[in-house]
């Protein structure tokens, strides 16, 4: 039973490897014929990267592009979030200050302005 279910994700993840090796050579193959046009020069490189993205070089292309798509998808804001706006308030320390210190000093700075708006409106 074991041995079946560790046959059935073998299958899966070739599977989907095999179907993201064709939606890279269809996205390069479309991105190559819109920079190029419908020229020889274009559809030599098309069949060059698609021996290269389906045969030979998947190994080092495949995570380049995996990542390169992970950061288009915006996991770059994440990682921004998370490192530098972060949770944590800043010390509270006397003398010059940066603009903003922290996500928490920009929230303190909002509900300021917020209150002093609603103040000026009544």
């Amino acid at each position: 039973m074991v041995e079946l279910f560790l046959l059935f994700f073998g299958e899966l993840f070739s599977d989907i490897n095999f179907i993201l090796k064709i939606f890279v050579l269809m996205t390069l193959a479309n991105w190559i014929r819109n920079h190029l046009g419908d020229s020889p020069l274009s559809w030599i490189l098309i069949v060059g990267l698609g021996y290269f993205i389906l045969f030979d070089g998947w190994a080092i292309f495949g995570p380049i592009y995996l990542l390169y798509i992970l950061l288009g998808f915006g996991v770059s804001s994440v990682i921004i979030d998370f490192f530098f706006v972060g949770g944590g308030g800043a010390p509270e320390t006397e003398g010059m200050e940066s603009p903003v210190s922290s996500g928490i000093d920009v929230m303190k700075r909002m509900q300021e302005q917020g209150a002093h708006h609603h103040m000026r409106r009544h």
